[in-house]
């Protein structure tokens, strides 16, 4: 069949793969908003219709267009063209007072809320004036049952969304941008949020009030950890939700169970569909009348827009409830064979909707697992007449039909599973082993019998309580039970198994062997395919040998300073595979764990999985907060300190852990011996051993690390006491490169300290906007008279040094390459 006769047949799926490329394209810096672009594209459409004729020009013409749009849609969610109206437009951070009104319910999580505002009036200097835009509230603790519609006044301090500009982190200001939201906000409590009245939607309005009854119902008739699941899997509800739980739904390969997704939304329609089915069946006049399978997906469409109005109407609901509409849809144009072409409208008009809904994970594993199970189950029906005349050799009849539809489950999540776990190593940092199992066993209790127990409960609750309460507590037993298999499963040794994240190359190629497998006729002994591949083999296995090659016969020394906000850490890679990881930032809120976010994400984006040596320099939050998940993940062998505790629980965590993983805790001082690891010499300048007269600051771990020429020092969070301390000792201190004392603090880098090391480079870690007002201005003057240049991780992001041991190469997230190499101090200067 020639390219003039396909292209039509399958220009919905042309366009709808055009459309997320462009838009893919976008997320990943290719601004195709200029002119020239268009031109390119026109240019390229009339070469084709002098090559190939109109027909298909104009095929190839809208799939360009199709991503042109696609990648400026995009570019103006991320780069929007805000109104003077609107808050992002102030000079932030700036405290205002802000008049608004909550434009969703808000989320209450164990340990703080989130509160989703949009502006209505800003004051300034006194003055109200217009004003707009959503903004993030998150508050500690809330005092008050705030609900959707409530119209409130209060005091903010505005900031703009930030990433932490380290590889593998989480784009949190993508993800907002997406929702249209650029501001955002913090409080500790809600004592100074004033409620100004009711404003929102009366249907909403309504809607929100039932969802808030049934959760209250089911938080009164059950235990909170079984309310909390069934509120989640019914109306949408995961603030309940206990972090464990979350973890091990996860390591056993379900946590899909838990959000409303397609599965919820395709379970509902089928359920209806069914029903409606065998209800107008009995009626001969409808069967007479009219067609039935299209009455009865005509009339399935208002309960799933029921259920996803109670399912909380989210962005991800919705776009499951779309594709749910799209296929009914196809049933009545009596186009519900075409299955793909259906698949695609749904990507397509979620997309329009939604621009940049191709970045989030739910998109993702939504309709690769959908994909994924048609293209299998496509092949399902000749694999089981293969199996059936092999091996079972014609079974009774009884019993064959029961046995192809149980394989057929099986087969079902097997699809599923293969198909997403790929995207699922990358996003979750591990593979599933016990998935399959887990969802033959989880899903049709939490996504069936309980979804359908929960939601007679909640229509029963309106009819009579009584009656509710019983069915509640049926689903709680269901409940129960799914979460019980769920936890012994995550329980088992090896159920998920942690590997490092896979680049985009990789996904392509794991995603192009998968295509392969499963194309028509694919044989290993003839075809195109197999050489396909064969050769998309080989480049995957050039490409782990190139890993390989990186990580364990390098010659040179890497050291990389993140961008952990207001703390430090950074990684060591010795010349081999050794890696030390000097601190591990920190936050006051628990709930966000820079180990396991920041520090953890980029280790696995390196390939990198186990952690020779931990070093804590001192033990303040801020420098020990991220350690406690490294030394659960990372096979720590090590553990460096200066002998210091603090009295904290997450510092007990860490020392159980330290424990439990029978890591070695070696206390450094400054006569420890020197530790050479690779060809790198470690000395400990600081503290003297057997001093207590220092402060927690003041008694930091200070190394050097010297490779060949190039030496590189770390000095914790020392002030201007133990900057004489180490003056006064007979000690190397010059470097090319220093890590700046206590992030820039003016009790710290004296001048006759600075002057000691004359570093060229000065790296200071601290947050964007922090409350210390670090780094003090005369500290950065201090450094660049000096003759210091002085890179912040708050500007630069992380920050990355490479040297061979004579010269040595910075580069930074923010400010791209800057390749100039830097050379070692003269011997006179050392």
């Amino acid at each position: 069949m020639s390219l003039r006769d396909t292209l039509p047949r399958s220009l919905l799926l042309s366009i709808t793969a055009a459309y997320l490329a462009g838009q893919g394209g976008a997320a990943l810096g290719w601004d195709a908003t200029s002119p020239w672009w268009f031109g390119g594209g026109a240019l390229l459409g009339l070469l084709v219709w002098l090559w190939k004729g109109l027909r298909v020009a104009v095929g190839v013409s809208a799939l360009v267009l199709a991503a042109l749009l696609a990648n400026g849609a995009l570019q103006r969610v991320l780069h929007p063209d805000l109104p003077a109206t609107h808050l992002r437009r102030l000079s932030l951070p700036q405290q205002v007072v802000v008049e608004g009104w909550l434009y969703r319910e808000p989320e209450r999580f164990p340990r703080r809320a989130r509160l989703y505002l949009e502006a209505l009036q800003v004051w300034q200097d006194g003055a109200p004036r217009p004003a707009t835009g959503k903004i993030l509230l998150t508050v500690r603790s809330l005092s008050r049952p705030w609900r959707y519609g409530d119209r409130v006044r209060l005091p903010l301090h505005l900031r703009a969304p930030r990433n932490f500009s380290t590889p593998g982190s989480f784009d949190y200001e993508g993800y907002l941008a997406r929702q249209g939201i650029y501001l955002s906000a913090f409080l500790w409590d809600d004592r100074h949020i004033e409620h100004r009245g009711e404003q929102g939607g009366l249907v909403r309005t309504q809607i929100e009030h039932t969802r808030r009854t049934i959760g209250t119902f089911f938080q009164d008739h059950l235990d909170r950890q079984t309310a909390a699941v069934l509120r989640a899997i019914i109306i949408g509800d995961t603030g309940g939700l206990e972090r464990d739980l979350r973890d091990a739904f996860s390591r056993a390969g379900v946590a899909h169970v838990l959000a409303i997704s397609g599965l919820h939304l395709g379970f509902v329609a089928v359920a209806a569909y069914g029903t409606w089915w065998w209800l107008l069946g009995r009626s001969r006049t409808v069967l007479l009348r009219w067609t039935m399978p299209k009455l009865a997906a005509l009339l399935t469409i208002p309960p799933v827009l029921l259920y996803a109005s109670l399912a909380g109407g989210s962005t991800a609901t919705w776009r499951a409830t779309i594709m749910a509409l799209v296929y009914l849809i196809a049933i009545l144009l009596d186009r519900h064979r075409e299955v793909y072409h259906s698949l695609a409208l749904a990507a397509l008009v979620i997309s329009l909707l939604w621009p940049g809904a191709l970045l989030d994970l739910s998109f993702q594993l939504s309709f690769l697992a959908m994909l994924a199970i048609l293209v299998g189950m496509e092949r399902f029906p000749a694999w089981w007449e293969w199996v059936r005349t092999h091996w079972l050799r014609g079974p009774p009849a009884r019993y064959e039909r029961w046995l192809r539809w149980g394989t057929a489950y099986i087969a079902v999540s097997a699809c599923a599973f293969v198909g997403t776990a790929p995207l699922t190593a990358r996003h979750f940092h591990h593979v599933t082993v016990v998935g399959l199992l887990a969802n033959l066993l989880v899903v049709p209790l939490l996504g069936s019998l309980a979804v359908i127990l929960g939601l007679l409960a909640a229509c029963l609750i309106f009819l009579h309580a009584g009656v509710a309460a019983v069915v509640v507590s049926g689903a709680g037993l269901v409940t129960q039970l799914g979460v019980w298999i769920t936890t012994t499963i995550a329980s088992w040794p090896y159920a998920a198994l942690v590997v490092a994240t896979p680049s985009l190359l990789e996904l392509a190629l794991c995603y192009g062997l998968l295509a392969c497998l499963c194309s028509p006729g694919f044989s290993f002994r003839t075809g195109l395919t197999r050489y396909c591949f064969l050769a998309l083999l080989v480049l995957l296995v050039l490409d782990g040998a190139t890993w390989i090659w990186h990580r364990h016969f390098r010659s040179d020394l890497r050291v990389t300073f993140l961008d952990v906000g207001q703390g430090d850490a950074a990684v060591v890679q010795f010349p081999g595979s050794q890696v030390m990881v000097i601190d591990g930032g920190g936050f006051a809120s628990e709930d966000f764990d820079s180990g396991e976010a920041i520090l953890a994400p980029f280790l696995w984006s390196q390939k990198i999985s186990r952690v020779h040596t931990l070093v804590m320099s001192h033990p303040q939050l801020d420098h020990y907060g991220g350690l406690a998940f490294l030394v659960e993940r990372f096979a720590v062998q090590e553990f460096w300190w200066n002998g210091e505790r603090a009295t904290s629980p997450r510092f007990a965590r860490l020392e159980a852990l330290l424990q439990q993983q029978k890591v070695t805790m070696r206390q450094v001082c400054r006569e420890t011996p020197t530790t050479t690891i690779s060809g790198v010499q470690i000395q400990v300048l600081h503290p003297p051993c057997h001093s207590s007269r220092l402060d927690t600051n003041n008694a930091s771990l200070v190394l050097r690390l010297s490779y060949d020429t190039i030496d590189v020092l770390f000095s914790g969070d020392i002030e201007a006491p133990a900057e004489q301390v180490l003056l006064s000792a007979p000690l190397p201190l010059r470097s090319e490169i220093v890590k700046v004392p206590h992030h820039g603090s003016r009790t710290s880098s004296t001048r006759a300290f600075v002057e000691a090391i004359s570093p060229q480079v000065a790296v200071m870690s601290l947050g964007a906007h922090n409350r210390f007002r670090f780094p003090a201005p005369e500290v950065v003057q201090r450094y660049e008279r000096q003759g210091s240049r002085v890179l912040r991780t708050d500007l630069a992001g992380t920050i990355f040094l490479r040297s061979d041991g004579q010269t040595y190469h910075i580069t930074t997230m923010r400010n791209h390459r800057d390749d100039r190499p830097g050379h070692p101090l003269q011997a006179a200067d050392r």
